[in-house]
């Protein structure tokens, strides 16, 4: 069975849609939101590196981005699909469960990232794989390295800062880096490659978080 509800991302069906404007209008309104970067965008399908401060980072970022294709992320399949109505409803904003084990994600997910990419999609990934909460950038896992270079297609690196614990009107950071290519050697071992992707989204994230920090 085939895990996308959306088959075709680069055609988002009406209720995505009305979502993603509910949260922009939501988030515009009752926050001090500044983004910048957005002509650092690429076309898709490529892959979104943000950090993770709490579960509604998603809420930060996803609107920002264009509407068109679908942008899709994953979560636990335990805890966050863990009543009917989740699993009915998240599939339509484009969130898929994934059932990961120390850190890997298992089977079907990786599958799924793939197709995602494959049909033009976007994913939305935090490598760090847990929340910062409001601490320094955890360390990264590789597997965003692989994803961008077996499938071919750059890393937007995201830095969000405000959005460890919120109240109305507080400042809300979001700033999109240009994107990172997945044009290392090819003669490099597998290994390195995926270590250097993920070191240059790891200085991309932190730059921004620093120079946001200072601001």
């Amino acid at each position: 069975m085939d895990p996308l509800v959306h088959p075709v991302p680069a055609e988002p069906p009406p209720f995505y849609l009305f979502v993603r404007r509910l949260v922009l209008w939501i988030v515009t309104h009752l926050f001090r939101v500044t983004v910048t970067g957005l002509e650092n965008i690429p076309a898709p399908p490529f892959i979104i590196a943000a950090n993770h401060r709490a579960w509604y980072d998603p809420a930060f970022i996803i609107p920002f981005f264009p509407a068109s294709p679908v942008v899709y992320t994953m979560a636990k399949r335990e805890t966050v699909f863990n009543r009917a109505w989740k699993r009915r409803l998240l599939p339509l904003v484009g969130v898929f469960p994934i059932s990961p084990n120390k850190g890997q994600l298992d089977e079907q997910g990786l599958r799924t990232v793939y197709q995602v990419l494959e049909r033009g999609g976007v994913m939305l990934m935090f490598p760090e794989g847990r929340y910062s909460r409001g601490r320094a950038l955890r360390p990264l896992r590789e597997g965003i390295g692989h994803f961008a270079l077996e499938a071919g297609v750059p890393i937007s690196p995201v830095a969000v800062t405000g959005t460890d614990s919120l109240r109305p009107f507080k400042r809300i950071e979001v700033a999109i880096g240009p994107p990172i290519l997945p044009d290392l050697p090819a003669w490099w071992e597998l290994s390195r490659r995926v270590t250097g992707m993920v070191d240059r989204v790891r200085t991309a994230i932190t730059t921004a978080l620093t120079r946001r920090g200072r601001g």
